[in-house]
């Protein structure tokens, strides 16, 4: 055969242009899967923030309730994906599907959405909540480590690009968007919710394939060892943290203080969050792809620093230099999202994956509930100044203590 093709070169061309032809089509077939695996993640993300504007008319004045009672309403969810996402994890490892799972957290939070709209009282509504969070982190957790699952080694930064691009768009828009619809009815973004979720149940059932994993644990206790058993999991892990703690503080405090000491307009207040969250969204697949072409530990660690020295800058500013460090806060951050996920595909194969991207998420949802509140009581006791130079600080810090675990991850060999 050897013989046969080097006295033809036309022949072994033609082998060779079909085997890269097939190496291209398999290429594109899981960029694809990973496109629509980032539609999935969109749909989760955009309910995040998409209830958030109807808040007021929908809790505080249906039901009485006061501004404390009506923030729980976020946090029981939080409160679900923190204890949920791991366990979720674990028992897809121990089963080896993702697909079904995924398919159950979607039916599962578009009913729970629609029985929100009918809930009688605050109580029922707030264990609603929590169940409707249960379901939705199986879901969004569980379709991040699909989309490590499918793709190669090579590519774990750009697929988490493709991922993350689907999750910032999500929250971006989501709030701005159930603004109107809250505006029709305070109701009406939880139906809308529900109505997504449905689409994302079918879209699952119709498109989204499982991907064979030879090595499973044994046990669910089996699977959930591997959070305390390599501890390099701590650098990813905290980098999740600050990611989402710094989304959460900047959230919740931006805003205020360019109310107070600016005297901003909410829609110019909005076009600075979007300044930070347009070059979140659209730098994730870029970064995601350098960082499996020239490494990530150094682009993490000079990234986390970097960010975290903005971030204390941001109350020391004028106006329009607050609006480029947002617009450098968002590209910088969007440095941190794929590349930590990409660390989970580096770090375990794929039956400790669900595993390790639910201790992953877990963690973030830890910072995204813990950053208001604290973000919060620094500006009551300090001023808008000293609060973001704390929070610079804790980000800083953080980046700190992850930069050892992060710099020993090397790529996993399945």
């Amino acid at each position: 055969m050897t013989d046969r093709i080097r006295g033809h070169p036309k022949e072994g061309s033609r082998i060779v242009n079909v085997s890269g032809h097939l190496a291209s089509s398999w290429m594109k077939a899981r960029e694809h899967a990973a496109i629509a695996l980032s539609v999935l993640t969109f749909v989760s993300m955009f309910s995040l923030t998409f209830i958030v504007p109807s808040i007021k008319e929908f809790i505080i004045d249906r039901f009485e309730a006061t501004a404390t009672e009506a923030s729980l309403f976020i946090t029981v969810e939080m409160i679900a994906y923190v204890v949920f996402a791991p366990l979720w994890g674990a028992l897809s490892d121990k089963i080896g599907e993702r697909r079904i799972l995924i398919f159950v957290g979607f039916l599962g939070s578009s009913m729970l959405y629609a029985a929100m709209a009918l809930s009688p009282n605050l109580p029922a509504l707030l264990v609603l909540r929590f169940a409707q969070g249960t379901f939705t982190v199986m879901a969004w957790s569980l379709i991040m480590t699909m989309a490590l699952d499918i793709a190669s080694k090579s590519d774990y930064g750009r697929t988490m690009g493709i991922i993350g691009t689907g999750l910032a768009l999500g929250l971006g828009i989501g709030a701005p968007a159930g603004g109107v619809a809250g505006d029709i009815d305070p109701l009406l973004p939880l139906y809308i919710a529900s109505a997504m979720f449905l689409a994302a149940a079918a879209i699952t059932a119709l498109t989204v394939r499982d991907v064979s994993i030879s090595h499973r644990p044994t046990s669910i206790a089996k699977a959930m060892s591997i959070l305390t058993r390599d501890r390099r999991v701590i650098g990813p892990y905290l980098l999740g943290l600050l990611e989402r703690f710094s989304a959460g503080f900047i959230v919740l405090l931006l805003p205020l203080m360019l109310a107070d000491d600016f005297g901003m307009t909410p829609s110019a207040r909005g076009f600075y969050l979007a300044a930070f969250l347009l070059p979140f969204a659209l730098l994730q697949y870029p970064f995601g792809m350098i960082s499996d072409r020239r490494g990530r530990a150094t682009m993490l660690i000079v990234g986390g620093f970097a960010y975290g020295l903005v971030f204390a800058a941001i109350g020391f500013l004028d106006e329009t230099l607050i609006f480029v460090c947002m617009i450098v806060g968002g590209a910088l951050a969007a440095i941190l999202l794929p590349t930590s996920l990409a660390l989970i595909g580096d770090l375990a194969p794929k039956g400790e994956r669900a595993t390790l991207m639910g201790g992953f998420n877990s963690m973030g949802s830890v910072g995204f509930a813990v950053a208001p509140p604290l973000a919060a009581l620094l500006s009551d006791a300090f001023d808008y100044s000293v609060s973001f130079l704390l929070g610079g600080v804790a980000i800083i810090l953080m980046v700190g203590l992850s930069a050892p675990f992060v710099r020993s991850i090397r790529p996993s060999h399945e």
